[in-house]
């Protein structure tokens, strides 16, 4: 508990006109001088978006052997980030009055609410985050309808989230058992949250070089975050880009496979959704046959690898047949327009948003795009340029062959993630002194897992 405290103690095209550099809001824009880029029509986007189903035959796994847990780690750290409930058809291209409904910080109130006071349906008199065993192990707190009892219901919207979030919870569970008080285990489960984004998670999505373009140390090992394109504003509640939160960060939907081994010794594979609803949908008790094994999900050092092991697809310009529709209802909204194809909705969110072409943004950066033709686009209606959201995905299948993100989609990715870290003043980033997780500096996502009880 010694070392616990002290740790601690560290303690066509339309021009938008709008600020670069804003002081205060909830989304804004990296690249405020760029235009928006509106010249495809809706019909030709449904067309890239029915482009993009991937049949599935064969896999497409990541070439690298990336597990699929980054997948639904990455979908865990968005939930954190921002939530944007503005319905498509409402979506405008004046993004500064859109709300976001998530502090833009890595400081899990997607798990913690309001803490103890503000949210003490969460938690037990010392507390403890409360589980049920409906199945014979932990599980969320269910209401009697069966809504998971959390602040981020998106963290119920599949059995693999969901048990992150309780491994995420026994972590805060854990620490608190060490002696700590409940104010120092949220904190310490908040550094080793940051610290696995930042050497586990990152590395395998971005590359260790673009991680190193931004992040750097001084003398006495304390982190310093380089920024290029993004300045957040207001560090109390950053603005969070929607460059970011609208094209580079929805690569994750490209990494999630048709299906998943689950519980351990199996190598039976259950689908994401599927209309049978035999599938991986939230929303419900665990069911025992889908108790997740993290060994299917994660590369455990010294461990053979689980013959049921899930690699993650490669990020490319296609969705597995799992994800391509969603369920009305569970995941879509149902209000109109109920556009169901995934990719259908990011990409007319991207132009209603009025988000710059993936070359404009590209040059912005300083780095050479991909042509059309590169990317495979041929029609006129494009008028030479691509949509930013698919641009990015397709940059990582051209240059990286999909084992991570491109050079543009990288540097976006890893610049904002980590100015969020940097100018947030409760991160490990800002403790008085360098500072390491309990385990060491070789902490990974394993580590966290082992050391909340979850394998």
């Amino acid at each position: 508990m010694k070392q616990l405290m002290t740790l601690i103690g560290l303690s066509v095209i339309a021009v938008v006109a709008i600020d670069k550099h804003p002081m205060s809001t909830d989304f804004g824009r990296m690249f405020g001088d760029l235009p928006a880029y509106t010249a495809p029509s809706d019909e030709l986007l449904h067309s890239l978006a029915e482009s993009m189903r991937d049949p599935n035959l064969p896999i497409n796994d990541n070439p690298a052997g990336v597990s699929s847990g980054f997948t639904y780690v990455g979908q865990f750290l968005d939930h954190d980030l921002t939530l944007n409930t503005t319905p498509l058809g409402e979506a405008t291209i004046d993004v500064d009055g859109m709300l976001n409904n998530r502090i833009p910080k890595l400081d899990l109130d997607s798990m913690y609410g309001g803490g103890r006071q503000g949210n003490p349906e969460l938690y037990d008199a010392v507390g403890h985050f409360k589980f049920e065993q409906p199945n014979g192990f932990d599980d969320l707190q269910r209401t009697g309808s069966g809504q998971a009892v959390l602040v981020e219901g998106r963290n119920d919207e599949n059995l693999v989230i969901a048990q992150i979030h309780i491994a995420m919870q026994k972590l805060h569970n854990h620490f608190l058992d060490t002696g700590v008080s409940f104010t120092e285990a949220q904190q310490l489960t908040r550094w080793h949250w940051q610290w696995v984004v930042v050497h586990d998670f990152l590395p395998e999505i971005v590359g260790q070089e673009t991680v190193d373009r931004y992040l750097s140390y001084n003398g006495a090992g304390k982190p310093r975050v380089h920024r290029e394109n993004y300045f957040p504003g207001n560090p109390n509640r950053p603005m969070m880009p929607v460059e970011f939160s609208m094209a580079a960060y929805r690569f994750g939907h490209s990494m999630v496979r048709l299906a998943y081994v689950m519980p351990a010794g199996s190598i039976t594979k259950t689908q994401v959704f599927n209309a049978a609803t035999n599938d991986l949908h939230g929303g419900r008790p665990i069911p025992a046959n889908l108790r997740i094994d993290f060994h299917n999900f994660f590369d455990f050092p010294g461990d053979p690898v689980a013959p049921g092991r899930n690699t993650s697809r490669k990020i490319d310009a296609l969705l597995s047949a799992s994800l391509f529709f969603l369920p009305i209802g569970s995941v879509v909204p149902p209000d109109p327009p109920a556009v169901t194809s995934l990719a259908e909705r990011n990409l007319l969110r991207g132009k209603r948003a009025g988000l710059p072409s993936y070359q404009a943004v590209a040059r912005a950066m300083g780095i050479v795009p991909l042509t059309n033709e590169e990317l495979g686009l041929t029609d006129p209606g494009y008028a030479g340029e691509a949509p930013l959201w698919f641009g990015l995905l397709k940059e990582s299948e051209v240059v990286e062959n999909g084992v991570r993100l491109g050079p543009v989609g990288g540097r976006i990715t890893a610049e904002v993630i980590l100015t969020l870290i940097d100018v947030d003043r409760d991160s490990y980033f800002s403790a008085p002194r360098a500072w390491v997780p309990v385990e060491g500096a070789d902490f990974r996502i394993t580590d966290l897992l082992r050391l909340a009880g979850a394998v």
